[in-house]
């Protein structure tokens, strides 16, 4: 197992991927499967240049994903976000996520990022449980944020500070 960072030529495989997240987990992502369904492998390749984006790999394959966009600018530059997080059920529990998530951190922490951010669905609380112990806590909550198939799921805003002083709390 191995940890890359992706590019445009891993569209297709991530295309792939994404689409199996859509429909396995749809409350726990904003975009909706038959939307994606829709883009073209150009789409997913011009996704993946908007940031520095992970992909976790088995014998080659692509097996879990995590993308990081970190924020442009004098005033926002000092947080990134994680997004469209997914490992295949198969692979869950192998510490991939882990490893995905460590090498986001790594990138975080060379590139001078003070936090980094992320939202996760109130309808998955496995997920708000690995980021809680990974040092993340919940900053906030974007009630009703999502709809699927006539259901509200709220939001989780959850932060790491990666620039916490000595005794300071992580979300603090």
């Amino acid at each position: 197992m191995s940890i890359r960072r992706l590019g445009p030529g891993d569209a297709e495989a991530f295309r792939a991927l994404r689409l199996e997240a859509l429909r396995e987990a749809p409350e726990a992502f904003g975009e909706d499967h038959a939307e994606a369904s829709a883009k073209t492998d150009l789409d997913f390749a011009n996704r993946l240049e908007m940031g520095d984006n992970f992909g976790a790999f088995s014998g080659g394959e692509l097996v879990g994903i995590l993308l990081y966009m970190r924020e442009v600018g004098v005033k926002i530059g000092h947080r990134a976000f994680l997004m469209s997080v997914y490992v295949q059920p198969a692979h869950r529990g192998t510490g991939l996520a882990s490893d995905l998530l460590g090498a986001a951190l790594g990138l975080a922490r060379e590139s001078g990022v003070a936090q980094l951010e992320l939202y996760v669905s109130s309808a998955a609380p496995r997920a708000q449980a690995f980021y809680a112990r990974h040092g993340f806590v919940q900053v906030g909550v974007s009630p009703r944020a999502l709809r699927v198939n006539g259901s509200y799921h709220d939001e989780r805003h959850m932060m790491l500070r990666l620039d916490a002083l000595e005794g300071d709390a992580p979300g603090g």
